[in-house]
């Protein structure tokens, strides 16, 4: 049996690389990111579990957590290039392909909207949340 954690990562990684939106790069890390970036797509977190259908079939539930973030210098800024970027990523996984895994189906949820302001910086943050039901390809 295989483990599509790195396999979901991989597909993520490879379509949301060299980004840019509304003529502005947009950064990707995989979990640690510098704190010096204004626009960024962080491939987050990862949970699933394993459900056995049969003792020879195991449907294999998964979801990642994109978190999408602007951050603004002062006390200024909008939600709208942060929208943008969602569109953007919506667009680009449209049809979702893993390697050595069958996409059964998925769904996408935005579970999380969070925004902080301090004296010094306003920060923009949406999550997506991709949920998977994948099957091991066999070949």
């Amino acid at each position: 049996m295989k483990n599509p954690d790195k396999w979901i990562r991989k597909y993520f990684y490879q379509t949301l690389s060299n980004m840019v939106v509304n003529g502005i790069p947009v950064k990707l890390y995989d979990t640690t990111t510098p704190n010096n970036d204004n626009v960024l797509i962080v491939l987050s977190t990862q949970s699933g579990s394993d459900n056995w259908q049969t003792k020879c079939s195991v449907d294999k539930l998964r979801d990642i957590n994109i978190d999408v973030i602007t951050r603004y210098k002062g006390n200024v800024g909008s939600r709208a290039l942060l929208d943008d970027i969602i569109e953007e990523i919506l667009q680009r996984t449209e049809k979702i392909s893993i390697e050595n895994f069958i996409v059964q189906y998925y769904n996408i949820s935005y579970p999380l909207d969070l925004n902080q302001s301090t004296s010094t910086e306003t920060i923009y943050r949406k999550i997506i949340k991709y949920s998977l039901k994948l099957k091991e390809d066999g070949r």
